[in-house]
C-alpha cells in the first residue's frame, strides 16, 4: 500500500513551478487579463476617450467652398439717369430762344466772313489792273517803246507771260534803233536772227527768243522767279546792244 505524505506531494509539484515555468504561467495570465480588460473597457492608454472625441470633432471632411476661390464680379453700374426735369413752359421757351439766337448769330458771322473775303478779293482785283492783250499794238510799241509803267502793271497783275512779250517788243525797238535789224510786222523771229548773222548779240538774242516763244506762244506757265531769270537775260542783252551801238556811233 502506497501512502503519500504531504511532504512528498509538495516535492512532486515543485518541479512545475521552476523559474521558467513561472514565467510562462505569468505571461499567459497577462494575456488573459489584458484581453479581458480591452474587451471590457475598449480604452486606449495613449488617447483617452475624451481626447479622441475632441480630435474627431476638429477634423472636417467637408470640401472647400468654391465660391471663395472665384473672384466676385464687380456689380454693373446703374446708368439709369432720370432725365425728367419737369421744366415749365416759360423755362422751355427761354432755352429755345437762347438756342435760336445763338444759331442766328453764328450764321450771321459766317455770312459776314464770306462777304468780307469777297470784297477783299474784288478790291485786290481792282488794284491789279490786268492788261488787255488787244491793247498791245506791236507796231506802235516798237515805234514809241514800252513804258515802264505798262511793264510794272503786267508784273503786279501776275501776267508774267505778257511781261515777257513786252520785254521782247522793247528789245526789237532797241535792235532797230541800234541799226542791227529792220523791223516789219510780217517778219518772223527767224528773219530777225538772219539779220543778226555775224553780230555779237546773235547768241543772246537766240536764247531770249527761245524763252519768249516758250512762254508766249507755247503757253508754258511762268512764275515770278522764272520771270526774273528771263528778265535778267533781256537786261544783259540790252546792255550789249547799247554797248555795240556806242561803238558804231563814232564811225557814223
Amino acid at each position: 500500500m502506497i501512502s503519500f505524505s504531504p511532504t512528498r506531494r509538495a516535492l512532486c509539484f515543485y518541479p512545475v513551478f521552476t523559474a521558467g515555468g513561472r514565467m510562462i504561467v505569468l505571461f499567459c495570465l497577462l494575456l488573459i487579463s489584458g484581453g479581458h480588460t480591452l474587451a471590457q473597457n475598449d480604452k486606449s492608454p495613449v488617447f483617452p476617450e475624451k481626447r479622441h472625441q475632441e480630435l474627431m470633432e476638429e477634423i472636417s471632411f467637408l470640401p472647400e467652398d468654391e465660391e471663395e476661390k472665384e473672384e466676385e464680379e464687380p456689380p454693373e453700374p446703374d446708368w439709369d439717369f432720370n432725365w425728367d426735369f419737369n421744366l415749365s413752359n416759360t423755362t422751355t421757351i427761354i432755352i429755345f430762344s437762347i438756342l435760336i439766337a445763338a444759331l442766328g448769330f453764328l450764321i450771321y458771322r459766317m455770312l459776314g466772313d464770306v462777304n468780307m473775303r469777297k470784297r477783299t478779293r474784288e478790291e485786290g482785283d481792282e488794284d491789279q489792273e490786268f492788261i488787255d492783250l488787244e491793247d498791245l499794238e506791236e507796231e506802235k510799241l516798237v515805234a514809241t517803246g514800252v513804258s515802264l509803267s505798262l511793264l510794272e502793271r503786267a508784273e503786279e497783275a501776275g501776267q508774267f507771260d505778257v511781261a515777257v512779250r513786252l520785254l521782247y517788243i522793247q528789245l526789237l525797238k532797241e535792235l532797230q534803233d541800234a541799226g542791227l535789224i529792220q523791223y516789219r510786222r510780217d517778219y518772223s523771229n527767224r528773219d530777225y536772227q538772219n539779220q543778226l548773222l555775224g553780230k555779237e548779240v546773235l547768241t543772246d538774242f537766240r536764247e531770249v527768243t527761245i524763252d519768249y516763244e516758250r512762254y508766249w506762244y507755247g503757253k508754258y506757265a511762268i512764275e515770278k522767279l522764272g520771270y526774273r531769270l528771263v528778265q535778267r537775260k533781256f537786261n544783259v542783252l540790252s546792255s550789249q546792244i547799247a554797248s555795240s551801238s556806242a561803238k558804231v556811233s563814232p564811225h557814223a
